[in-house]
């Protein structure tokens, strides 16, 4: 990852709106809808790549289709900064966390996961979580249904509708 701020220009942003939307979408489609040449975009898509601003492509999955409908927010309390590391280092390796994030507020870590049901949740929390060292609390929300969910970053392209 050479510079994740580099300065992105008019036209890289325009890319980056579109392949967001649609990451399978040919980099023929993506030159016509930008006004540059094939070659263009695919050096500047090996730029953005190459800079970290793209980080990867993958595929959304419907998680219900495959096993994983249900969703919880975990707040961690860690007792004592040295564990956080630690921590940090184990939710990586778990499929289960989708997301890890420090926050504000009387707890130390936000964790979004997915599994299968409420004893898959419980397993995770006692045996994959609360039993880490450092480990003070936890506290679990379930989502009941999902209103609204994207993973596409907000990117204000001037002048533009896209």
């Amino acid at each position: 990852m050479a510079n994740k701020h580099q300065k992105l220009d008019h036209t890289d942003l325009r890319i980056l709106v579109l392949v967001q939307r649609d990451g399978k979408l040919a980099q023929a489609e993506i030159a016509k809808r930008v006004g540059l040449s094939t070659a263009a975009v695919n050096e500047r898509l090996k730029k953005l790549e190459k800079a970290g601003v793209i980080r990867r492509y993958a595929a959304l999955v419907d998680p219900a289709a495959v096993g994983a409908a249900l969703t919880a927010f975990v707040e961690v309390f860690i007792e004592h900064p040295r564990h956080e590391t630690a921590f940090i280092e184990s939710m990586l390796g778990l499929d289960e966390v989708q997301e890890c994030h420090y926050v504000t507020g009387e707890f130390s870590l936000l964790l979004k996961v997915r599994v299968r049901d409420v004893e898959s949740l419980q397993g995770l929390l006692l045996h994959r979580l609360n039993c880490l060292e450092g480990v003070r609390q936890t506290r679990t929300l379930i989502v009941l249904s999902t209103l609204k969910e994207e993973c596409l970053v907000p990117i204000e392209v001037k002048g533009d509708a896209s």
